[in-house]
């Protein structure tokens, strides 16, 4: 197996494993904690690395003001998810994240002028087809259904601002983004408060940032031995684990709408494989930015 796929997939494995994290501490704790708590630890987690090799962190001065827009994105994207966690089954929660392509793809027809080819537009609708199954409107739209499509489509607006990003350090990109969105989530994760600390919450805490920062440095090096037209299928795998993890550790299962919502969707991003203009190469580079990785390429 080429070992650009076998480290994607590694990571794709291991990403439903912070969503249950953040699953179990969101009984106790709002998202915005919860989110607080992943970042800050993989921000300390990056800052030790970088301490350790002897690799300065740095940010382009020209890009200062982008690095803040698009972690605000991936702050929102991420919390997000974590909100939708406590509300609807993982599976459910991390499907609507696979509209993030799409969106990603559609922003970059609007605001770069790329060609919306044949396969992009299929699709598009068929993705679009699946967030509205998924929602099911006609029965009521469920708050976390919302919440994970919203956060895809943070994500999804995350990736395209990535498109144009200059090229940074992946190392310097993980501590700054998760740092300055820890900085962000910080008032609102205290506003009522610092929680109690616990070991249950240190351990938990140390899981979401040591996990995250395995996953992102997992993905840079699938997609540093690999195309990515060749590792975006496997994007979509960690679809399997989250729905093992969602029934094992949880009890939780998904209607057969959630299930067909679920394959449309991801079936939507795969259509855009085909031959053409692809429009892949946002999602690939931002995959080498952090937190991703909960995309899957969460990541990335």
């Amino acid at each position: 197996m080429q070992a650009g796929v076998l480290f994607i997939i590694l990571a794709m494995l291991l990403t439903p494993a912070v969503d249950g994290v953040a699953k179990t501490l969101s009984v106790e704790h709002t998202a915005m904690e919860v989110a607080f708590l992943r970042y800050f630890t993989a921000g300390l987690i990056a800052v030790a690395i970088a301490q350790a090799t002897g690799r300065r962190i740095v940010v382009d001065r020209d890009d200062r003001l982008g690095m803040v827009v698009r972690t605000g994105l991936i702050m929102g994207a991420m919390t997000s998810l974590i909100a939708a966690l406590a509300l609807v089954p993982m599976a459910e929660a991390v499907g609507g994240f696979l509209i993030a392509p799409i969106v990603s793809m559609l922003l970059s027809v609007v605001l770069y002028r790329e060609a919306l080819t044949p396969p992009r537009a299929v699709g598009a609708l068929l993705s679009v087809a699946g967030a509205y199954v998924l929602m099911a409107p006609e029965a009521g739209i469920a708050p976390g259904s919302i919440l994970a499509l919203a956060g895809g489509a943070l994500l999804g607006a995350y990736l395209a601002a990535t498109r144009r990003a200059r090229g940074t350090d992946t190392l310097s990109t993980l501590a700054v983004q998760c740092l300055l969105g820890s900085a962000m989530l910080a008032p609102f994760a205290f506003w009522n408060g610092i929680p109690a600390l616990s070991v249950h919450l240190l351990a938990g805490a140390f899981a979401l940032g040591g996990i995250s920062a395995l996953c992102h440095f997992l993905t840079v090096a699938a997609y540093a031995r690999a195309e990515a037209t060749v590792l975006a299928p496997f994007l979509y795998f960690n679809m399997i684990p989250a729905m093992a993890v969602g029934y094992l550790c949880f009890g939780e299962t998904l209607s057969g709408g959630s299930l067909l919502a679920l394959a449309a969707i991801a079936l939507g991003g795969l259509v855009t494989l085909m031959k053409g203009d692809l429009g892949l190469g946002a999602a690939a580079r931002a995959l080498r930015a952090p937190n991703l990785l909960a995309v899957r390429a969460h990541a990335a």
